[in-house]
C-alpha cells in the first residue's frame, strides 16, 4: 500500500494507510451543492476501518447514514459528527446594458452560507475490510442522498427501513426488564449549544430513529461523539433549535428527554416484534403523529415500563391496518390505552358494555340527529380496538377474544335496532298485528356471531323476524312489512363499517336470500324453513348456528321452535350435496397452487361443515347437540360416541390452528376476504409464524399441513357416492 488518497469511484476515496482520526483534507471542498456526497475509507487493524462522509447538511441525513450502516450490520464503535458553515465564493459581477448601450457593472448578492457535515465513524463488521463492499455502500448512499435532496424524505426513510428490518429479524428478542438509561441535558457546558448525553445499552436502529425524531422536533445536531464500550454506548450531541439557539424551554427539554427514552426503549424491544420492519416503519408514523400534540410527552405515561413498551411494540409489529386505522381515527386515545396497561385488564362483559353505551347515548335521548349515531359508532370502534389490543398483547385467550367481540356485536346491533325502532315509531306509529296487539319482533344472528366465535374482521350474519301482517297505528300508517324493511335499512345506514369486511352486515340468511325482503314474518320464516319448504341443505346447516340477539323473549322462543323443527327434523343429511358444494368452492374461489385457510381442501369450512352435518344427523334425539358453538358441539358429539375421542382432540387442535391463522391474516391485512397463506419461502410467511408464536416458519408450516390433513380426512369415511374421494 502507499500513503496517497486514491480515487476509486466518483464519490468514493480509499485512504490506504492507518487512519489517525483526521479526516482526509479537501473532502469538504468537493461538496458544492445538495445531493452531492463524498465517502472516504481508511482501513485499520483486522475487522475495523474508519468511514468519513461529507455532504451538504439536510433534514434526515444523519438518519440515512446511520440507517444504511445498521442495514448492513455495521457497528459504530466511535463517531465524530461536525457541522461546518461555509461561505461559497461570490459570483463574478455581471454587466448590465442600459438603453444607450452603456455597460454598467452590477455587484451580485452574496450567496447564502452552506452548512456542510463531516461525520467520521470508526466501524466494525463482517464486510468492513472489503473495498468492493465500500464501493457499493458509497453508491447506495449517493443515491439516497440525491433522493433526499430532491425533497423525498419519506421515500428515503421507507427505503432505509426496508433494509434495516432484515437485520432486526436476525437479532434475539430481549428478556427481563427494560434498559437502564441515563439522559442528561446541559446548557452550561458551552456558551452557544445545548449538550445532550445518553448512556445505555447499545440497540440496533437507535441512531437512525433518534436522528429522525430530532428532525421532527426541529432540533439540529451541530456536532457529536458516539462511543461504544462493550455493550454500552455513550452518545453526546451538541444541539440547537431550528433558529440556531440553545434549547432552554422547559417543555422542549421535557419532550427531548421523553423522545430519547421512548426511542431507546423501543429499539431495544424491536427484535421481539412479529415484524420488526413494519414496527420500525410504524414507529416513525407514531413519532410524526404524537410530536404534533402539545402535551404528548405528558400523555406518554411511564415509558420505563416493560409492559408499556410491550404494548407499543406488539401493536406496531402485528397489524399495519390496526395501527394506521387507530392513528387516523382515534389518535387522541392512543396513549391512554397503550401507556396505561390497567385500562386493558379484564373483559367488560355484555352488561357493562350496555351500561357504558347507554351512558354515552344519554345526552342524545331526544336528539334524532346524526350525533347520536356518531357516538354509537365511536363507541363500537373504540371498544373493538380495545378488545383487539387485549388479544394482541395476550391479555385474553382466543376464546375470550371471540366472546368479547360477540358481546360487543350483540350490544351495538341490538342498540342500533332499538334506536331505529324508536325513530320509526315516532314517524309512523307502532306496528300492530291485525289491529289488535303490538307486533313483536326479534333480531337473530348466525355464522361466527351466532356461535359467539367472532374473530377479527368477522362479518355479522343477521336475520330480522316480525310477528305478522298489520299496520302501524300512526297518522302516516305503514304496513308492518314496510316498517320492518325500513328498520333493517336503518341498521345498514347507521352502523358504519370502517373497512371492508369489518363489522360487515350479511343478510343472505333471510328467506330467498338477496331476492327476499330484508325482514320476514314468522309465517314466512316457518314456510321457508320447514322440511317441506324450499330452503336448501346449506341453509339448514347454517341455521344450526342461529342465536337470538334482541327482541321479545316469548316471540324468540317461537322462532327457535320453528328453527328446531326444520334443522333437527331427523331428515337424512345429503353428504353428496355437501361434497358438491365444497368442490365448487375449491374450483371457483381458490387460486391454483395456493392455500386458503378457510376454503382450501381440509381448511376451516371442512371442519365446520363436518360438525354441523353431525349435529343435523343426531340433534333430533339429543338436545345437548343443539348448540351454536362449534367446539362445544364437537365435545357433545364426542360424548355421544359420534366422533372418536382421539379424533375430537385432533379436530380441536386443527380448528384452533386454522382459526388463529385466519385471525392473524385478517389483522395484518385489514380485510375479511384475503385468507391466502403467503408462500412458505416468503418473509410474510415468517412474519405470520412469529405473530402466531411459532419458533420459525418451518414449525408453522408443519402444524398448518397437519391441520389441513385432519380436515381432509373427515370426509373420507362419510357415507355417500364420494366417500372414497378427497377434495382436490
Amino acid at each position: 500500500m502507499n500513503d496517497s488518497i486514491s480515487p476509486n469511484k466518483q464519490n468514493f476515496l480509499v485512504q490506504e494507510t492507518h487512519f489517525d482520526g483526521t479526516p482526509p483534507l479537501g473532502l469538504l471542498d468537493q461538496i458544492t451543492k445538495p445531493g452531492e456526497v463524498q465517502v472516504s475509507i481508511a482501513f485499520q487493524e483486522s475487522g475495523k476501518c474508519s468511514l468519513t462522509v461529507a455532504a451538504i447538511d439536510q433534514r434526515g441525513l444523519l438518519s440515512v447514514i446511520a440507517g444504511l450502516l445498521a442495514a448492513h450490520g455495521i457497528t459504530i464503535l466511535r463517531g465524530d459528527l461536525s457541522t461546518h458553515v461555509v461561505q461559497p465564493p461570490a459570483e463574478p459581477e455581471k454587466p448590465v446594458f442600459t438603453s444607450s448601450s452603456k455597460k454598467i457593472w452590477q455587484e451580485s448578492s452574496p450567496p447564502p452560507p452552506m452548512r456542510k457535515i463531516l461525520d467520521t465513524f470508526q466501524v466494525s463488521g463482517e464486510h468492513v475490510e472489503s473495498r468492493k463492499f465500500w464501493e457499493s455502500f458509497a453508491g447506495e448512499l449517493a443515491g439516497l442522498v440525491k433522493t433526499l435532496a430532491a425533497g423525498e424524505l419519506n421515500q428515503v426513510r421507507q427505503d432505509i427501513i426496508d433494509r434495516v428490518c432484515e437485520t432486526m429479524e436476525r437479532r434475539q428478542a430481549p428478556k427481563g426488564k427494560l434498559l437502564p438509561i441515563t439522559i442528561e441535558v446541559d446548557n452550561k457546558a458551552t456558551d452557544d449549544k445545548t449538550m445532550l448525553r445518553i448512556r445505555s445499552k447499545d440497540t440496533p436502529g437507535f441512531l437512525f430513529s433518534f436522528a429522525n425524531a430530532l428532525a421532527m422536533l426541529e432540533i439540529n445536531i451541530e456536532s457529536g461523539t458516539i462511543l461504544t464500550q462493550g455493550a454500552e454506548v455513550q452518545d453526546t450531541f451538541w444541539i440547537l433549535d431550528s433558529q440556531g439557539r440553545k434549547i432552554t424551554d422547559t417543555e422542549k427539554i421535557h419532550q427531548l428527554r421523553a423522545a430519547c427514552a421512548l426511542i431507546k426503549q423501543f429499539t431495544y424491544m424491536l427484535p421481539m416484534s412479529a415484524n420488526p420492519g413494519q414496527a420500525l416503519r410504524q414507529f416513525g408514523d407514531l413519532v410524526d403523529q404524537v410530536l404534533t400534540q402539545h402535551d404528548w410527552a405528558d400523555n406518554l405515561g411511564s415509558i420505563h415500563s416493560r409492559e408499556v413498551m410491550d404494548n407499543i411494540t406488539a401493536m406496531m409489529g402485528v397489524s399495519q391496518f390496526l395501527w394506521e386505522d387507530f392513528l387516523r381515527m382515534q389518535h387522541e386515545n392512543l396513549f391512554p390505552i397503550l401507556s396505561n396497561p390497567e385500562k386493558l385488564e379484564g373483559g367488560l362483559g355484555k352488561e357493562a358494555l350496555e351500561q357504558k353505551l347507554r351512558e354515552e347515548l344519554a345526552p342524545f335521548e331526544n336528539d334524532d340527529s346524526d350525533g347520536k349515531f356518531k357516538v354509537l359508532n365511536d363507541f363500537k370502534d373504540r371498544q373493538m380496538f380495545r378488545i383487539d389490543l387485549r388479544h394482541i398483547t395476550n391479555r385474553c385467550s382466543d376464546i375470550g377474544f371471540s366472546e368479547e367481540l360477540s358481546d360487543l356485536t350483540d350490544v351495538v346491533v341490538g342498540e342500533t335496532m332499538k334506536l331505529g325502532f324508536a325513530h320509526l315509531s315516532k314517524r309512523y306509529g307502532l306496528p300492530v298485528c291485525n289491529g289488535e296487539w303490538p307486533c313483536r319482533w326479534a333480531i337473530l344472528c348466525a355464522g361466527k356471531a351466532g356461535g359467539r366465535e367472532m374473530g377479527f374482521a368477522s362479518d355479522i350474519e343477521l336475520l330480522t323476524v316480525y310477528e305478522g301482517p298489520g299496520q302501524t297505528d300512526g297518522q302516516n300508517a305503514l304496513d308492518n312489512a314496510a316498517f320492518f324493511e325500513k328498520l333493517v335499512r336503518f341498521l345498514l345506514k347507521h352502523l358504519k363499517v370502517r373497512q371492508e369486511g369489518i363489522f360487515q352486515i350479511d343478510l343472505q340468511l333471510r328467506p330467498y336470500g338477496n331476492k327476499g325482503s330484508l325482514a320476514c314474518s314468522l309465517g314466512a320464516f316457518r314456510d321457508y324453513y320447514s322440511p317441506a319448504g324450499p330452503a336448501q341443505q346449506f341453509e339448514r346447516m347454517a341455521l344450526a348456528k342461529l342465536r337470538p340477539m334482541a327482541g321479545d323473549s316469548d316471540f324468540i322462543h317461537q322462532i327457535m321452535n320453528c328453527r328446531d323443527a326444520f334443522v333437527y327434523s331427523g331428515q337424512p343429511v345429503d353428504y353428496d350435496n355437501i361434497r358438491y358444494l365444497r368442490q365448487r368452492q375449491v374450483e371457483e374461489l381458490i387460486k391454483p397452487q395456493t392455500i386458503n385457510v378457510k376454503l382450501s381442501p381440509g381448511a376451516l369450512v371442512d371442519i365446520e361443515y363436518f360438525i354441523q352435518a353431525k349435529q343435523l344427523e343426531l340433534g333430533a334425539k339429543n338436545n345437548n347437540i343443539r348448540v351454536t358453538k362449534s367446539m362445544i358441539a364437537l365435545r357433545e358429539l364426542g360424548k355421544e360416541g359420534a366422533i372418536p375421542v382421539p379424533l375430537v382432540e385432533d379436530i380441536r387442535r386443527a380448528y384452533r390452528c386454522l382459526r388463529r391463522t385466519i385471525d392473524a391474516l385478517r389483522a395484518v391485512r385489514g380485510n375479511a376476504k384475503d385468507l391466502t397463506v403467503p408462500a412458505a419461502d416468503s418473509p410474510a410467511f415468517n412474519y405470520l409464524a412469529r405473530r402466531l408464536g411459532y419458533e420459525n416458519g418451518e414449525a408453522f408450516s408443519r402444524d398448518l399441513d397437519w391441520s389441513l390433513a385432519i380436515g381432509r380426512s373427515l370426509w373420507v369415511t362419510i357415507p355417500g357416492k364420494g366417500s372414497d374421494k378427497k377434495f382436490s
